[in-house]
């Protein structure tokens, strides 16, 4: 009856070395990555096509009208609504030059008088 008794204990043994080593190997899964933040506009960003000029001329010339039409439309937004809007014009090519991000994005929106809000990138 010892060896029977050995046995089992042996494979009880066994069993838990088994399974809290299978149960140990599991990991813990990690949490999401962070969300990216969608980008919206509230207005119709073709209306930004008029800003291509503008921005054409205020990086070649350093000149440019802060009370045009493009920077009303950018000075009825709010700073993170001016910007979504420009990235998404400029992810969708509608204003229709090379534009350099953030760079160029800072440079429209402050002849707008509209700071880009701090730390903030097209995605």
């Amino acid at each position: 009856m010892g060896s029977n008794s050995q046995f089992k204990a042996a494979l009880l043994l066994i069993f838990h070395l088994l399974f809290f080593t299978l149960v140990s190997g599991q990991t813990v899964p990690s949490p999401p990555p962070p969300a990216f933040p969608i980008l919206t506009c509230i207005i119709n960003i073709l209306s930004l096509a008029i800003c291509a000029p503008v921005l054409t001329i205020l990086k070649f010339l350093g000149i440019g009208n802060p009370n045009g039409l493009c920077c009303t439309i950018i000075k009825n937004l709010s700073a993170n609504q001016a910007a979504s809007c420009l990235c998404i014009a400029i992810k969708a090519n509608i204003l229709g030059i090379n534009i350099s991000i953030p760079g160029d994005i800072k440079l429209l929106l402050n002849l707008c008088g509209v700071t880009l809000p701090i730390g903030f990138a097209c995605p």
